[in-house]
């Protein structure tokens, strides 16, 4: 099997599986960690969902899903210009087969991190109704829609669309349950 056709079936698999793979690699180039005394914020002048990755990467995962509630997902950029998943979908079809390849593993693993984050607010948001603080769960799951809804946009790529969408469809059904 060539390795366009593994590719492409690595996104399609990844996608089916929702929200539940989880771990990101990226190049060293792509925005490295700011030195240890200083990780616990990203420059205020990185894109939003940039600057929650980076801290996600540091490790401090509670941290990240705190600033994942109180975050703006109306601010764009979303993502650092000129970075992978930045790329619209047209643009990514336009890349070299190589940059293409290279360029879709990296989406990839950086969607898998996206996933886990969002993973972690929506079961801090069950954790919250489960103590019965219904006001705080809301809170997790409607921040978890609104990124999904800030992923899902027509100049987004369509693997970054349908990590939107599945993160809508989570929040939904999450917040669904709590009016139950």
């Amino acid at each position: 099997m060539n390795t366009n056709r593994l590719a492409t079936l690595a996104v399609f698999a990844l996608i089916s599986v929702g929200l539940t793979s989880c771990g990101k690699k990226t190049d060293s180039s792509d925005n490295p960690p700011p030195p240890k005394g200083q990780q616990a914020a990203a420059p205020a002048t990185t894109p939003v969902m940039q600057s929650l990755l980076i801290a996600w990467r540091q490790g401090d995962k509670s941290a990240v899903v705190s600033r994942f509630l109180e975050t703006d997902w109306s601010v764009r950029p979303l993502f650092t210009p000129g970075s992978t998943l930045s790329l619209s979908e047209d643009q990514f079809k336009s890349l070299s087969e190589a940059d293409g390849r290279a360029r879709s593993s990296e989406i990839t693993a950086q969607i898998d991190e996206i996933k886990q984050l969002a993973a972690a607010v929506a079961q801090a948001g069950r954790d919250a109704a489960a103590k019965k603080d219904l006001a705080q769960a809301v809170k997790y799951f409607t921040s978890l829609k609104q990124c999904g809804e800030a992923l899902d946009r027509p100049d987004s790529s369509s693997i970054v669309k349908s990590t939107g969408r599945l993160m809508q469809k989570m929040a939904d059904g999450e917040l669904a349950k709590l009016k139950r």
